[in-house]
């Protein structure tokens, strides 16, 4: 079976929600943010290239989120405070690259709140996004205990969105989102890595 696709009954809400069509235009004024400048140089962004886009940004912003509550923490391991600044600095890079590709692309940024926004990732925890409940638990334990929560939940976070990517890979357009998906599956296969790594340590 081909993992969870981003098309299927979600491009079916994509323009109600999302205002997508499949082939946009750059806007006319101005020139192109630096980090999309490869994409506006090739092909125009299709529908799934969009979604993707706008369905990462929510995804990210959860990981950041998870990241800074981890980080208020006195007495984390330090080994576990850095893979969570790695992770808050480099998804909120993306992030505000992401927004400045739809932007260019002549989309609005992303409100990462906007409950549409979160509505595209199902009820509950679909892609491995974290329910109200387990963000609470998190900013509510202990520092031992919020480690071993947050690279447990972080660890399927990450999963969730690499399967996103693959779905991006299989059927994506734009060049940006491609490469942008490369990485996502990349660089969060060698966190995952390191975490469950730490979490043996840790025991």
């Amino acid at each position: 079976m081909r993992v969870r696709r981003l098309t299927g009954s979600l491009l079916i809400v994509l323009a109600a929600v999302a205002g997508c069509d499949t082939n946009p235009a750059p806007r006319s004024a101005g020139p192109a943010p630096v980090a999309a400048q490869a994409g506006l140089a090739r092909a125009a962004p299709n529908g799934v290239d969009l979604l993707f886009a706008k369905m990462m940004v929510a995804h990210h912003a959860q990981a950041v989120q998870m990241s800074r509550t981890l980080l208020t923490k006195q007495g984390v391991p330090e080994r576990a405070q850095n893979i969570a600044r790695y992770i808050e600095q480099d998804q909120q890079r993306e992030i505000d690259q992401m927004n400045e590709w739809l932007q260019a692309w002549g989309r609005p940024p992303v409100d990462a709140g906007d409950p549409l926004i979160k509505q595209l990732h199902g009820d509950g925890a679909g892609h491995g996004m974290l329910t109200d409940a387990q963000l609470a638990e998190i900013a509510q334990a202990a520092p031992a205990a919020a480690t071993g929560l947050y690279l447990r939940h972080m660890i399927e976070h990450h999963r969730g969105a690499i399967t996103m990517a693959r779905s991006a890979l299989e059927d994506g357009t734009n060049v940006y989102i491609r490469g942008l998906a490369k990485h996502i599956i990349n660089e969060q296969t060698s966190e995952n890595d390191a975490m469950r790594e730490l979490l043996r340590e840790l025991g």
